[in-house]
């Protein structure tokens, strides 16, 4: 009978570490989605700019990756692009509760569009229904209906 608890022990050990092994492995590409676009760089970014604006939402800021490596004499790293963008409405929602404000540190949204070395372009972003999961409550049904919004504004531009 002791040899059998041990035995199961054991299992259960092992059975946890390689689950937490392979979690800890797939964590990154599950936290990212990255879609490839239906167009080059230059309408790829346009089409997300107007989409973006079309759809309701506010465009705080647009990084130039290039211009940013370049003032820090870095050599030039060519067409990265990220769009910081916001819905006032939905920050309003989850920043009314002091417990929720800790989400303050993946706000606003970004939407991230990069061309590799091929010439292929990429839209990078992250998982966001996902991430909402772990955190339950008034953030969860915020971040969900956000998901709902960046695939209409992506809708068209990247393959599906």
């Amino acid at each position: 009978m002791k040899k059998i608890i041990i035995s199961i022990l054991i299992g259960i050990i092992l059975g946890s570490l390689i689950f937490g092994f392979i979690g800890w492995k797939a964590m990154p590409k599950m936290m990212l989605t990255i879609s490839k676009s239906n167009f080059d760089f230059e309408e790829t970014y346009d089409k997300i700019e107007n989409s973006i604006l079309d759809h309701n939402w506010d465009i705080q800021r647009v990084y130039d990756i290039e211009e940013c490596m370049e003032t820090y004499g870095h050599d030039s790293i060519k067409n990265i692009f990220i769009f910081s963008i916001c819905k006032p409405d939905n920050v309003a929602e989850i920043l009314q509760d002091d417990a929720d404000k800790k989400v303050t540190a993946i706000m606003p949204c970004r939407i991230a569009i990069y061309e590799d070395s091929k010439g292929d372009v990429y839209v990078s972003r992250l998982n966001i229904s996902l991430m909402s999961k772990m955190f339950g409550g008034v953030i969860e049904d915020v971040m969900q209906e956000v998901a709902k919004d960046e695939a209409k504004i992506l809708s068209g531009i990247i393959e599906e």
